[in-house]
């Protein structure tokens, strides 16, 4: 279960920020604010969506990087999230955890009042909105992966760089999280969560595919895909 429980660090790790810098305290930016708003609006705008991306663990003081490509589907309040051999699905109600090594899959319910974003990915769009602050760095020419013509590239693209941290930041593991705003699609094209230990998680998003078909079964548990899989049942 190594595996999962990476991934799940690295997933919650959007929400366990800490303060990105002190004079910026007691900031809630407007500047920020309406970028923000901005990618949460163009977001809820589409029907579904479809986003591949590479997610990768530094360790600044032991020299090591681990990298990783995964993919996210979401309709509405349904997910799916596949990355280095772990799926979690969810249909709104329930969760279900399969890991591909140990052939197990965890079932647990989805609580409504959970940030985690291993309950509803959704809310990395619009996790600002909750017990967050926030500050506009600035904008920034930054080369960004895209897709084109069937392969990644980097390109270079105006971007604007906010950082989040949160309301109450006691005993948080983590100092900053980064975003990196397309600025012309109002699309997230990088986060970074920085550790207080000198680690970095990035997830950059390649490419993101709007309204794409998605039949709800995506986001349910078949046994008949899952052959032999041991269940532990937590609800």
């Amino acid at each position: 279960m190594k595996i999962t429980k990476v991934l799940s660090a690295a997933i919650m790790g959007l929400f366990l920020a800490a303060p990105a810098m002190a004079q910026d305290a007691d900031s809630h930016d407007p500047n920020a604010k309406k970028i923000l708003d901005k990618v949460q609006s163009t977001t809820q705008s589409y029907q579904t969506l479809r986003a591949s991306f590479d997610w990768t663990l530094e360790n600044k003081a032991e020299k090591t990087k681990d990298s990783k490509s995964g993919f996210m589907f979401l309709k509405g309040g349904k997910y799916k999230l596949i990355l280095a051999g772990t799926e979690m699905f969810s249909d709104g109600t329930t969760m279900w955890t399969y890991s591909k090594d140990a052939n197990e899959i965890t079932i647990s319910e989805v609580e409504e009042d959970d940030e985690s974003i291993i309950s509803n990915p959704t809310k990395i769009f619009d996790l600002y909105q909750k017990g967050f602050k926030y500050a506009l760095k600035g904008v920034e020419t930054r080369e960004v992966k895209v897709k084109k013509d069937g392969k990644i590239v980097n390109q270079k693209m105006d971007c604007q760089i906010i950082d989040l941290y949160p309301e109450k930041p006691k005993g948080k593991e983590f100092h900053t999280v980064e975003l990196v705003i397309m600025k012309e699609t109002a699309q997230i094209a990088v986060i970074t969560i920085k550790f207080k230990n000198g680690s970095e998680q990035i997830i950059e998003i390649t490419e993101y595919k709007p309204n794409a078909t998605m039949a709800d079964a995506l986001f349910t548990y078949d046994p008949a895909k899952y052959p032999g899989a041991e269940v532990n049942d937590m609800r």
